[in-house]
């Protein structure tokens, strides 16, 4: 099981909710959750990587990015306005290594629960204490 800390004003919003709740999604493999929340033609962009595009392909490259090997998710700060949001933190994987992330999030409209049309990820491996 992945252990999950999140910052305790990351839920005051339904908005930023809604992203918690796709995060910890990803790392928990909750393919229902995260098909019912991002839209048919959603692209991932990997900032310095791939970028991705269609719903099948994303889900299943998020789902193996972000989960088979995922011990510890972080989640420190989420900030949402209008159609966009933040979530940044961290994740811990089995081998011991840390992984920064930033992902920036486009919604199909500016509506709470409006689903996820485009993720872009900033990804920093941190090095092992």
């Amino acid at each position: 099981m992945v252990k999950i800390h999140v910052q305790e004003d990351c839920g005051n919003a339904p908005k930023k909710l809604f992203v918690k709740d796709l995060i910890v999604a990803m790392v928990n493999k909750d393919r229902a959750f995260m098909d019912q929340h991002t839209t048919e033609d959603i692209q991932w962009n990997m900032v310095g990587g791939a970028s991705i595009k269609g719903k099948e392909p994303v889900l299943t490259t998020l789902q193996r990015s972000r989960s088979e090997a995922v011990t510890e998710l972080t989640i420190h700060t989420i900030v949402t306005h209008g159609y966009d949001g933040v979530a940044e933190g961290s994740l811990k994987f089995r081998d011991g290594t840390t992984q920064a992330f930033c992902d920036v999030y486009r919604f199909r409209s500016s509506t709470n629960n409006a689903p996820v049309k485009a993720i872009t990820t900033y990804a920093i491996a941190l090095a092992k204490k």
